[in-house]
């Protein structure tokens, strides 16, 4: 572990919100962090967890990926997602759930895989791999927890952890069923934080959440010169836009400083990418 660089230290500065940052070289001994233990609101960054208890009994053949589930008018809830919006809810298998749960965060699906993976399968998973902080404790419902209600909370060293321990193969074992996750997570479609301003080149599969005052990414790295993770997450989030602006360039400045570590060679620019093209 390093001190943050004046560099990243600037950048955070501007984020308009308090920050948990950790990034992880996952091939050399190599880590930034600031804030990384703080307990948050997990939002849909909690999916991760989900994510990684299903691929584990998909490799294991505790489950059947093919198996076929059919959402019930009962079992549709508010928020992110599409399979709210459909009049004819068709039969999905559970590798279908996952989809819609990463690509889109659909809260739906999300709930189905609750119920069939069972909420003793995420409290193994966390205890297993030493995620003190990590909790998922209710279903998904497009809204923060009601007084009285358990919240689901991470922090920014767990969700790396759960990242690390996916791509070196700790969780699902290197091969057909990690490598569709790693598909699933790069095929994301809320790209405006993590991803918005690397480089083309960088390969990044990431997990976004946000719920009113908090605005989160957690994301795998593939880059020419190594792998790594980031996980950007933000509490006392009063301006949106700005705040995922400002993460944005944050997240440029940690791969810059990584770059600059890794090769020995300057960054060519602190700002800017060739996804600005």
């Amino acid at each position: 572990m390093v001190s943050l660089p004046e560099a990243v230290w600037s950048a955070l500065q501007q984020v308009p919100a308090r920050v948990s940052l950790v990034f992880r070289d996952l091939d050399r001994h190599w880590e930034m962090t600031h804030d990384a233990d703080r307990p948050v609101t997990a939002a849909s960054t909690i999916k991760l967890l989900v994510l990684a208890a299903l691929y584990r009994a998909f490799a294991r053949g505790d489950l059947d990926p093919n198996e076929q589930v059919t959402p019930t008018p009962e079992a549709v809830v508010p928020g992110s997602g599409v399979l709210r919006w459909l009049q004819q809810r068709p039969t999905l298998t559970l590798r279908d759930l996952a989809v819609f749960m990463v690509i889109v965060s659909d809260n739906t699906a999300s709930n189905l895989l609750l119920e069939r993976l069972g909420w003793s399968a995420f409290a193994t998973l966390t205890h297993e791999l030493g995620l003190a902080q990590t909790a998922l404790r209710r279903r998904f419902a497009g809204r923060a927890a009601l007084p009285g209600e358990e919240e689901n909370v991470t922090s920014a060293r767990d969700l790396t952890q759960l990242l690390a321990s996916l791509e070196q193969g700790k969780i699902v074992p290197e091969g057909l069923w990690l490598e569709d996750l790693r598909t699933i997570l790069t095929a994301q479609q809320f790209r405006d934080i993590i991803p918005a301003r690397l480089p083309a080149a960088v390969r990044v599969g990431n997990k976004t959440g946000s719920l009113p005052g908090f605005l989160h990414d957690a994301a795998l790295l593939w880059a020419p010169h190594g792998r790594a993770t980031l996980v950007l997450l933000s509490s006392d989030v009063r301006d949106s836009e700005l705040t995922r602006r400002a993460l944005a360039d944050l997240a440029r400045v940690v791969y810059n400083e990584w770059w600059t570590e890794t090769t020995g060679a300057p960054s060519t620019s602190s700002r800017g990418s060739e996804r600005d093209q």
